[in-house]
Order: C-alpha cells, then structure tokens, then sequence
C-alpha cells in the first residue's frame, strides 16, 4: 500500500512537471492552471486507489472563503494528520505568485489559508506546481544504468516558510518536499527500467537514498543532504501507523479518532453521516475538494487500476 501511494504521487509529480513545462512551449495553446492540475492529479490518485482514497468534489461557486483549493486527511492506525492546501503554479516567467487577495474578503489568500487551518487544527501547506527548468535544488538528476528519473512537479512547503514577498521558488525552494515524501522520504526518485512497462503498482523497485547515497539536487556535483535536514518535516504514513520515535511536525495531527474511522466508510449510517457534515462545513468555508485516505493497512488483495 505505501509503496504503491508512493508510486503515484511519484508518477504524477513526473506528469506534472513535464505537462506544465510542455504547455510553456511556443505554439502550445492550451492553457494548464491550478485547477486543471489539482483536478487532474486528485482524480487520478482517487482512481488508482479506489480501496484507500475517497474524493469528494464540489461545484466551486466563487473564489474560497479560507484560500484553501482542497482538504486532505490522512488517516493511519494511532494518528491522522490533517491539511489545508493551497495551489500554487509557476508561470512561464518563472514567478511564483504567493501574494493574492481575496475578493470577498479582501484579505490575503495567505492570511485566511493560515489563519482557517490554525482554528481548526489543521496544517496549512502550499503544494508548488513548477516545471524542472524551473528547480534549482529539486532537479532531476540522471539516473543509473537501468533506471528512469522523476521529476519532482509538486512540492509542498509549510505556508509558513512561504513569505507574502515569495516571488521565485528559488527563495524558499528549500523549504520544500517532493509530496511523495508523504509516503516516503527515503525513496529515491527512480525505478528500474525493466518492469515499467507493467503495471507497476506492487511492482516498482524503490532505491532508497542510502543505497543511491544521493538526493537528486542542484547538479551532479553537489554534495547530497539527509531528507530529514530539508523543509517541511511532514509525517509519514508509518509516523501515522506507529510511533516511530522520529522528529516531525506535529500541527494537523492528532489521534484518529471513531469519527476518522468513519469517514472512511461512507456506506454506514455514520459514514453517511460524517460525509454530509463535511459536505455543509466545506461549503460553508469555501472549500470545494476533499481527499481522505486510508493508510491504516494493507489492501486485502493487489490494489489494481480501475
């Protein structure tokens, strides 16, 4: 299960960073926003996973209330963290647009996105859209004899490491993580060659930095830094099944409880029940999208594309 979560968000992130720089083409015309790219990458996690992930999407009536694009929960077995997020797109020039005002509110989008996942507990975090190009220290290197490189097209940052100045990734690029580190921030982005022409879910050879001895960053030469030294230390999926002992940040986590558990099953009257109180809450703030997902154990059976 991990490391098929892991094979994903590893896939799209690759997918993301070479559609968008593909769509910076000249004569491409077609236009691959926020929203497209949310849409997209949520649908697609929802649709290889349907066992551990349940999405829930709304019709988004007018611009977000707490400058939040979607609510993510991770739920393990002892804890569950919680997430704001908001998207964030390189433009082809390079900027990174943090500063925005909220046209119902006239309140920085930072501001609400801090301020609403603070009052509920919740962890506030960018997830940055950028092409490879565009990296400076989150660029992909080549890989080994045998082995295919990812990019890594999104990364998410504590929005607290992200200032209402940012005008370049380069500036807090540092700050952030690949979100495949979600899952594991020991794997290398790479696979073997070999067996990706199959459907890799439960298939894929994960390199873990300390066999690669390398993170892909700024250039071949440069000396390689231990995961737990870079941005946002998010926990994993295996700080949320057990205690780990490992130093990580707390904000959005808390103990799951019967209530998480539930949401998980929407089919029961609990569930449904849950499912439709998020639903009022979500749209009462202004949030349009929400992900839940099920780590707490692995899939009675292989996990298989719809």
């Amino acid at each position: 299960m991990k490391s098929a979560l892991t094979a994903t968000l590893l896939d799209l992130g690759d997918a993301t960073s070479r559609n968008l720089e593909f769509s910076h083409r000249d004569g491409v015309s077609i236009s691959y926003g926020e929203e497209t790219i949310t849409e997209s990458n949520l649908l697609e996690i929802r649709r290889r996973h349907p066992k551990l992930v349940r999405l829930q999407t709304f019709t988004k009536r007018e611009e977000g209330k707490l400058g939040a694009d979607w609510e993510w929960h991770i739920v393990g077995r002892s804890r569950t963290v919680k997430m704001r997020v908001q998207a964030k797109r390189l433009q082809r020039n390079g900027v990174l647009r943090v500063k925005h005002e909220v046209k119902s509110s006239k309140k920085q989008q930072r501001s609400l996105l801090i301020a609403g996942a603070c009052a509920d507990r919740m962890k506030p975090v960018y997830c940055i859209y950028s092409t490879n190009q565009q990296r400076k220290f989150w660029r992909q290197r080549k890989g080994p004899p045998g082995y295919r490189t990812f990019q890594t097209g999104c990364l998410l940052a504590d929005a607290a490491d992200v200032p209402l100045r940012t005008r370049r990734l380069a500036e807090v690029e540092r700050k952030c993580i690949p979100w495949h580190f979600l899952c594991e921030p020991t794997v290398s982005m790479q696979w073997r060659l070999e067996i990706a022409k199959l459907d890799y879910v439960g298939l894929v050879q994960f390199v873990s930095i300390e066999q690669r001895r390398h993170l892909p960053v700024m250039s071949d030469g440069e000396t390689a830094v231990p995961p737990e030294s870079l941005g946002w230390k998010a926990p994993t999926i295996d700080d949320l099944n057990e205690n780990t002992r490992r130093d990580f940040d707390w904000t959005g986590v808390d103990e799951t409880t019967a209530e998480d558990r539930a949401r998980l099953k929407p089919e029961t009257d609990e569930g449904t029940r849950i499912v439709q109180a998020d639903r009022e809450r979500l749209l009462e703030l202004g949030i349009f999208r929400m992900m839940v997902m099920d780590v707490r154990s692995e899939p009675k059976s292989d996990e298989r594309y719809e």
